[in-house]
C-alpha cells in the first residue's frame, strides 16, 4: 500500500483523524452530562467542578492536535510533505503538548491523586519534545530540499 497521494494510507489516516475530531468535539460539548454520569456511575470521589475546569481547558488542545494532524496528512496526500506548514503544525502541536501536561501536571494535586495523571504528564511530555525536534528536523528537511530544487 502506499504511503503518500491519493487512496493511500495518509488518505485513510487522514479520514480517522477527521472522525476523532467528529468524536472528540462531540464529547467536548457533552463533557458536563458525561462528566456527572461518570462521577455518579464510576467515581463518586472525584470533585466535579475542577474535573470538568481540567478537562475543558485540556481539551481545547487536544482538538486543537488532531486538526493540526489533519493538515498534516493532507500535504501527505497532496504527496507534498516538506512544506513550512507543517513545521508550523509541528510547533503548534509541540505547544500544546506542552499546555496538556503542564495542566495535568497541575490536575494531579488539584483533582485527583491518580497515577493516570503522572502517565498522561509524561505522555504529553514526550509528545512536547518530540513534536519539537520533529519541527526543527522538518524545518532542515525543508532547507535541503529548497537548495538542493536550486542546484538542479
Amino acid at each position: 500500500m502506499k504511503v503518500t497521494g491519493n487512496k493511500s494510507l495518509s488518505s485513510f489516516i487522514k479520514l480517522f483523524l477527521q472522525i476523532i475530531l467528529i468524536i472528540g468535539a462531540t464529547i467536548y460539548v457533552l463533557l458536563p452530562i458525561l462528566l456527572k454520569a461518570y462521577i455518579y456511575y464510576i467515581n463518586p470521589e472525584l470533585n466535579y467542578v475542577r474535573a470538568l475546569i481540567l478537562l475543558y481547558i485540556s481539551g481545547l488542545p487536544a482538538i486543537v492536535i488532531v486538526n493540526e494532524f489533519i493538515h498534516m496528512f493532507e500535504s501527505l496526500k497532496k504527496d507534498n510533505p516538506f512544506v513550512k506548514e507543517n513545521v508550523q503544525s509541528l510547533r503548534l502541536i509541540s505547544i500544546c503538548s506542552f499546555i496538556i501536561a503542564i495542566e495535568y501536571a497541575i490536575g494531579i494535586f488539584a483533582v485527583t491523586n491518580s497515577i493516570f495523571g503522572i502517565i498522561v504528564v509524561g505522555v504529553f511530555v514526550i509528545a512536547w519534545l518530540g513534536s519539537y525536534v520533529l519541527a526543527e528536523l522538518w524545518k532542515k528537511a525543508i532547507y535541503y530540499k529548497e537548495e538542493n530544487d536550486l542546484t538542479i
